[in-house]
Formats: structure tokens, C-alpha cells, sequence
């Protein structure tokens, strides 16, 4: 394992993006006065809710990443093509 440091650096990358995008959120919705949880109204003019959508998008994503990566270094697929795969993700989701 130690060969695909890179990747498991991208992935915890990935982990602390939704961490530090929860933090925002329920610091955004504080601030606003509004209730935790999703019970923002569905508008995309709202910013609370598109700080929303932005965390819980993050979140619903990170398992369907996270698995494949791992199997694809149990499996031995070449360290420097999956840590460029692993961090292309969140350099996108963070563009």
C-alpha cells in the first residue's frame, strides 16, 4: 500500500472537502437563523440552499468514489494512473 500514498491522499482530500463543506453549511444556515438539516426551500436563487446542495452533493458522492479506489488498489492498478484518477476528482469538484 505504501505505492499509492498519492491516492490515499486524494481520497482523504476528498473526506476533508465534505467535512470542511458540512462545517460551512451548518455555520452558513446559523448564521441565517434557519434549521439544520435539508429544509431549505428548493430555489436556486437562495445561497443557503445552494451551499446546501454543494455539501450534500459532496457527501452522496464520496461513497461511489471512495469504493472503486480502494478495490482499485486491492486489485494493483498502477499507483501514479490512479493518483492522477483520485486527484482529478476532487480538482474537479472544487473548480
Amino acid at each position: 500500500m505504501e505505492a499509492y500514498w498519492s491516492s490515499i491522499l486524494g481520497v482523504l482530500a476528498l473526506c476533508l472537502i465534505s467535512v470542511a463543506l458540512a462545517i460551512y453549511s451548518g455555520a452558513s444556515k446559523g448564521f441565517a437563523g434557519a434549521l439544520s438539516g435539508p429544509v431549505i426551500p428548493a430555489d436556486e436563487d437562495n445561497r443557503l440552499y445552494r451551499i446546501d446542495r454543494v455539501h450534500m452533493n459532496s457527501v452522496e458522492a464520496l461513497a461511489p468514489f471512495v469504493v472503486p479506489a480502494m478495490l482499485a488498489m486491492i486489485v494493483g492498478v498502477r499507483p501514479n494512473a490512479l493518483a492522477a484518477l483520485v486527484w482529478a476528482h476532487p480538482a474537479y469538484s472544487t473548480w
